[in-house]
């Protein structure tokens, strides 16, 4: 049994805050602590300016994870979070925290190359905007039908689009710390998984990439969660028992 107790950064996506997170603490075990961080503009931190730099959105991000110091983590990003962790890893590394960093979860974020043209994004009108987050199935009608709150909310999701624009163009550094990828078989972007096998060239620790039933957003479904929750656990105590 892994007694050794592990924090998971989890890195929300665009448009979303870290409350997408806060029913997982509920579905977790040790050796696992959910720590969802919050961007700058979103949910908890919604007076503070939003932020579409990735360098220094990434600094505040391993600044929070510098609060945990002596607890090895992992970190798990979920569309323009998984993108963000790469930047978070240089930081991480300028910190010399990597050696605390013992697994990345890219989820539903196809590697760079295959999402090209997804760039500019942010350059869409709002129409447009709100045609791409429909395929998503997950835009909520209190919203749509607000014009006050979906102004707002567009503000948001147009920054974050920039923000993954911006990840886009850039160059990733290959890590040594084992990576895995996660995704929905009905996720609309993802219609090849050599989009997400293709992050293997990142890293020299490859352990794949999985599909679970469901779109973009699959672990909004319980049992989904439950099975990609656990699917990390087993990750985690196999390589700690790999480590000793």
């Amino acid at each position: 049994m892994n007694k050794h107790q592990y924090h998971m950064f989890c890195l929300p996506p665009a448009g979303s805050s870290a409350s997408i997170y806060h029913s997982w603490k509920k579905q977790i075990s040790d050796p696992i602590v959910i720590i969802p961080i919050e961007y700058s503009g979103h949910g908890i931190k919604i007076n503070e300016p939003l932020i579409d730099d990735p360098d220094l959105l990434a600094m505040q991000i391993v600044n929070e994870i510098q609060a945990y110091a002596d607890t090895p983590f992992i970190l798990f990003g979920h569309s323009v979070g998984g993108g963000l962790i790469w930047k978070v890893l240089n930081h991480l590394s300028e910190k010399d925290m990597l050696d605390q960093l013992k697994l990345i979860v890219i989820s539903s974020r196809p590697e760079h190359h295959h999402i090209q043209h997804m760039r500019y994004k942010h350059e869409l009108t709002d129409e447009k905007i709100i045609d791409e987050l429909k395929r998503y199935n997950n835009f909520p009608d209190e919203i749509l039908n607000h014009p006050d709150a979906l102004k707002f909310f567009l503000n948001i999701i147009r920054n974050d689009f920039h923000l993954s624009d911006r990840l886009l163009g850039e160059s990733i550094h290959k890590t040594e710390v084992p990576v895995v990828a996660f995704y929905g078989k009905q996720d609309p972007d993802i219609p090849d998984k050599t989009m997400m096998d293709a992050w293997q060239q990142h890293t020299e620790n490859w352990l794949g990439s999985i599909e679970f039933e469901g779109d973009h957003f699959y672990f909004l479904n319980a049992e989904i969660r439950v099975k990609m929750l656990e699917k990390i656990a087993a990750i985690i105590e196999t390589l700690h028992i790999h480590i000793e």
